[in-house]
């Protein structure tokens, strides 16, 4: 799990941001053989994994987009059915390997944001050297995109929040790593990650009912004031992006295919502004995109996995684990309404904050925790 990670912020990736196959050939080796040998060795667990909540309904769409590969004109159908099957291994892969021992999940998520800390202060280092073009901090590999980057960026601070830790350095070493994370989303000029986080830790402040959070949610106000009018001259001059304009030739997309959709993978353009050439090959914003790709019937069944995820996760908000799943549901919630749209990719950053907490989720204890104020 720690290689998929730090191999997401290290290696060297192919077109589009896609993995390199030095990365895949790491993720064969290290994630899906183990976890194909553990199923074949207890094909139980196969049967255990499909059971638990949320599962059923996954698998139903997993079914269902495997079926538009028969009319969808992806270039190779192939490729999109082995995304689909790598995203499976990996949800298996984490409960697994991490199962219900609260020692492996707080241990992965706090060494994986060491990792993406690491990544940073690196990308910060050649930010200063080699100020990129659009002056947008970029991160290495698959993260060599100022979204990219700042996704990633913001599940490393949520991976972190919750923990509570007794000894003094290990609380300054807390706060160092979310103030260099937060450092590189904010030199991003991401304004979904930026507002995606706002929301996320906003509700997780809010939900603690204490003194101490309110005085907190009082502070993340003022600091986000000062950025957004420091920021603001860049933040208005790239406008809306074109997104209302792809919204809606998206939603003619859609009318032209409603039930079926155009198929996993379908390859389709979208024009940003007449007269220019300028387009799009996705539709910016992952509902839309999974609309799009496999019709309504696709869009509910990921509306019911994704808005179950967050019930399970507010339900268990009591609980660290719980929190880190919430933080995540709200932050990507927001984020993809902008960017990411990709549901079924190869392992880039959108599965650190759409597949892992689902797959954090599948660990959570079936037993409902009785309801108390979060202190």
């Amino acid at each position: 799990m720690l290689l998929l990670i730090a191999g997401m912020c290290a290696l060297p990736a192919g077109p589009s941001f896609n993995p390199s196959r030095p990365f895949q050939h790491l993720l064969v080796v290290s994630l899906y053989l183990p976890a194909l040998i553990i199923g074949f060795a207890h094909p139980g667990r196969w049967l255990e994994f499909a059971r638990r909540p949320l599962m059923p309904m996954l698998l139903a769409l997993f079914g269902w987009a495997t079926v538009s590969l028969v009319w969808s004109n992806a270039r190779r159908p192939a490729d999109e059915f082995l995304r689909l099957l790598t995203v499976l291994l990996f949800l298996f892969a984490v409960v697994q390997g991490l199962g219900n021992d609260p020692r492996r999940q707080r241990g992965l998520l706090l060494c994986g944001a060491g990792v993406l800390t690491a990544t940073a202060v690196a990308a910060m280092v050649k930010f200063a050297l080699y100020s990129p073009a659009g002056d947008r901090l970029i991160g290495f590999g698959v993260m060599a995109n100022a979204n990219l980057i700042g996704a990633a960026m913001g599940a490393g601070i949520l991976w972190l929040w919750p923990w509570r830790f007794q000894r003094t350095g290990h609380r300054l070493l807390k706060w160092l790593a979310m103030a260099l994370m937060a450092t590189s989303l904010l030199l991003t000029y991401s304004r979904s990650a930026w507002i995606a986080l706002f929301t996320a830790v906003f509700v997780l402040l809010a939900v603690r009912r204490s003194e101490r959070a309110w005085q907190r949610l009082v502070l993340l106000f003022a600091v986000a004031l000062g950025v957004a009018i420091a920021a603001y001259p860049e933040l208005t001059e790239r406008g809306l992006s074109f997104r209302p304009q792809i919204f809606e030739y998206a939603l003619g997309l859609i009318a032209q295919h409603p039930w079926l959709g155009w198929g996993l993978g379908a390859s389709f353009t979208i024009p940003v502004e007449a007269g220019t050439g300028m387009f799009q090959v996705h539709t910016h914003n992952l509902f839309t995109q999974v609309a799009v790709e496999l019709g309504l019937p696709g869009l509910l069944l990921w509306l019911a996995v994704w808005l179950g995820l967050g019930w399970r996760a507010w339900h268990f908000r009591q609980e660290p684990l719980g929190r880190v799943i919430l933080g995540l549901w709200l932050f990507a919630s927001v984020m993809v309404q902008f960017d990411l749209p990709h549901l079924i990719d190869s392992p880039r950053p959108g599965w650190l904050i759409l597949w892992l907490p689902l797959a954090l989720s599948l660990s959570l204890s079936p037993v409902a925790i009785k309801r108390r104020p979060v202190q």
